[in-house]
Formats: C-alpha cells, sequence, structure tokens
C-alpha cells in the first residue's frame, strides 16, 4: 500500500516535468531541491540519469554516487548560468527494451514494502499476470492506466528528461545510447578527462527483449512512445 507520503512524493515528482511552472515558483516548491551534486562542479558536466538506461553505473564510475534522477527542467530552474557552460549528456535507450527492462524491475518488487518504488510496484501491477497483459492494458481506452504507468520515472518519455522547457529542444550536447554503451561511455570520459571501469550494478533477466513481443504489443508501444521513437531514431529490433 503507498503512503500518504508515497502518494505526496509521486505528485511532486511528476510536477517537476510541468514546463508551465516558472523559475522561481519552482525553486520556491523545492528550496531544498538543487540537483546539482558535487562531482559535477568538479567536472564542469551535468549528468541527467534516465531510468533504465544504465545510468546508476555511469553515475558511479564517472561521480562516485548516484545523481538521483532530475530533468534538465530542473538544473535549468536552479542554475540556468550553470546549465548552459557545463557539458550536459545523458543516456537513452530503445523504448522496447526499456519498457520491459522496466516492467521486470517492478514485477520482482511486488509485494515488497522497502521502497516507494516497491510499494508503487504492489499497487499498480496488482492483476497483472504477465508482460504480454502489462502493455495490452497499458492500451485499454477504457482505462486511465497508461497515462497513470507514464507519469512514474522509469516508465516516462525520455525526452520529457531533456526537454528545454522555453524552446522544446533538448538540452543536452551527447547523448549516448545504451546500445553502444562501451563505445558512448569512453566519449564521455574523453569530455570530463576521466580514466574509469563501467561497473554493471544491476542485471537483467538476460532474456533478448524481442522475444517479449507480439506484433500487437510492439505497434502499442510504438504508439506509446512515439516521442522518443521519432526523436531517436529507435525502431523495435535496434
Amino acid at each position: 500500500m503507498l503512503t500518504i507520503r508515497d502518494r505526496t512524493q509521486i505528485r511532486v515528482k511528476d510536477a517537476q516535468f510541468n514546463i508551465r511552472i516558472p523559475g522561481w515558483v519552482y525553486r520556491t516548491a523545492w528550496p531544498a531541491g538543487d540537483p546539482f551534486v558535487k562531482g559535477f562542479h568538479s567536472h564542469c558536466s551535468i549528468f541527467v540519469h534516465i531510468p533504465k538506461a544504465a545510468g546508476s553505473s555511469i553515475a558511479e564510475a564517472l561521480f562516485g554516487s548516484s545523481v538521483g534522477h532530475r530533468p534538465i527542467r530542473r538544473h535549468l530552474a536552479y542554475h540556468p548560468d550553470i546549465v548552459s557552460k557545463y557539458f550536459k549528456f545523458t543516456f537513452v535507450r530503445n523504448p522496447w527494451d526499456r519498457l520491459y527492462s522496466a516492467y521486470q524491475y517492478f514485477n520482482r518488487r511486488i509485494g515488497s514494502d522497502t521502497h516507494r518504488d516497491h510499494r508503487w510496484a504492489t499497487v499498480m501491477l496488482v492483476g497483472i499476470n504477465s508482460f504480454e497483459d502489462f502493455v495490452l492494458r497499458l492500451a485499454d481506452p477504457s482505462l486511465n492506466y497508461g497515462s497513470m504507468i507514464k507519469r512514474y520515472d522509469h516508465f516516462r518519455d525520455q525526452v520529457d528528461w531533456l526537454e528545454d522547457p522555453r524552446t522544446g529542444d533538448l538540452c543536452v550536447d551527447f547523448i549516448g545510447r545504451f546500445e553502444w554503451l562501451e563505445r558512448d561511455f569512453e566519449h564521455v570520459m574523453d569530455k570530463l578527462g576521466i580514466d574509469a571501469s563501467l561497473p554493471h550494478r544491476r542485471r537483467g533477466t538476460g532474456k533478448s527483449y524481442q522475444e517479449a513481443y507480439s506484433p500487437e504489443m510492439v505497434d502499442i508501444v510504438r504508439s506509446l512512445y512515439s516521442r522518443d521513437i521519432e526523436r531517436f531514431a529507435y525502431r523495435f529490433g535496434d
């Protein structure tokens, strides 16, 4: 069961993506929400950690700790001058693969009460018998399920984390790809002047995401995540 605090935190996290909120209102609403970690200033960089795109491993390798899931919108609200100067980067992932990975992560935590993610999974995935059942429910027009799911960090469009609220442009200098992780991580290290090893903190099931999809499911996700697919030129099977 989600606690009152859980529900409040989820609403607050969802609200930070509202591009219509002026920066001063944003800072007032989140007075202790400065998203800059010490490592960002040490390397004059900003890493936007999109969930389920190897961000935990990347943050640990480059900054020695988590950097949190914080959209560029939040950085702009606090220090737009710094954002314009620092090297900004992120990593994205094929939407079909990312959705399957996120589902597997939450499905394994149903019934646990140790973290808000686990309690959310217990509430939102109740009665879901399989990944196919989950995807089909996302597309059911008689339910509000899809929009509720997509307001949670791990299922939100990846472009939401990166858009400049003033222009709609992606406000990052480099977009690495999960599919080319080692190569693109090398590029980031070169830019930051860092020599680091990339750990793998969380392992998946080992099953190819393509095996989990029927043609109908492929089309549902293509529609559901059309913004990411178009912006990052992804195809099923990439």
